[in-house]
């Protein structure tokens, strides 16, 4: 998709700083990049950063191609892809969940980045661990999943959706309000983090950091360390966080360990 047709939000650095790369934030699945306001997004620009937060297509603001349920891991990486060689320069790429795991099918296409940062994000072996942890868990919502080819009923209910991915003090107004931003996600994409579009290796040697939570229910820290094995990366695992590590209490320290290594990356 052209990146004219994606909806990005953008803060511009408080402080230009010549050379230094831009950063553009990648959401997860059932997510839009209202998930990085309010954090990331000022955060980075305050660090001298020009950060950009995009929501992917039938996300939030960017208009679908086709039903969500078809949507594919490889349509994914095309609109990320389609907004970083929009850049001058190759930016650092951020991605949550979901959105890791395009980032790390995008560094099998292109060799315009800075780097790769990967939070809470799909592991590189796939999603089978945490499909099996939902299905034995939830087995009704499961159930109504795959019967629809829709992954809306894991996210129906706004407390059951906040209980996957927000810290376990978050008050239950919070949880609610958070519930209700709630998408559907792309059936097939579930299939190709599931196994049928594991990524391979990159296609030239990207600086990548990997930060997990302590307290996330989908995605293990032996999963992220797994990751970052398999890419030569750093591995942080923050304690008391969880799946949501950019919307937990703990998010100013995960976003100091990631402008931390990209100060040491550029």
């Amino acid at each position: 998709m052209e990146p004219s047709k994606l909806n990005i939000l953008s803060r511009r650095a408080d402080t230009a700083i010549s050379g230094t790369p831009p950063v553009l934030l990648v959401h997860g699945a059932w997510h839009g990049a209202w998930c990085w306001q309010g954090n990331f997004l000022e955060y980075f620009a305050e660090q001298g950063f020009d950060t950009y937060a995009m929501d992917l297509r039938g996300h939030g603001q960017s208009p679908a191609r086709k039903a969500m349920r078809w949507n594919r891991m490889t349509d994914y990486v095309d609109d990320i892809l389609s907004v970083v060689e929009g850049f001058e320069q190759p930016p650092f790429v951020i991605g949550h969940s979901m959105g890791g795991f395009a980032c790390q099918h995008l560094m099998t296409r292109t060799k315009h980045l800075s780097g790769i940062g990967l939070l809470a994000t799909v592991p590189h072996y796939g999603a089978i661990k945490a499909t099996l942890k939902i299905a034995k868990s939830r087995p009704l919502d499961f159930l109504k999943a795959n019967a629809r080819l829709s992954l809306y009923p894991l996210v129906s209910d706004p407390l059951k959706a906040a209980h996957m991915f927000l810290d376990e003090d978050t008050a239950e107004p919070d949880r609610i309000e958070f519930g209700k931003k709630m998408i559907d996600e792309s059936y097939m994409a579930f299939l190709d983090m599931l196994v049928l579009k594991l990524p391979r290796k990159p296609i030239s040697a990207v600086p990548v950091v990997v930060v997990g939570g302590a307290r996330d229910g989908l995605f293990s820290p032996a999963s992220q360390r797994a990751t970052a094995g398999r890419y030569g990366a750093q591995c942080h695992i923050l304690a008391e966080t969880a799946h949501d590590v950019m919307l937990s209490e703990n998010w100013l320290m995960a976003a100091e360990t990631v402008r931390d290594w990209m100060y040491a990356s550029k």
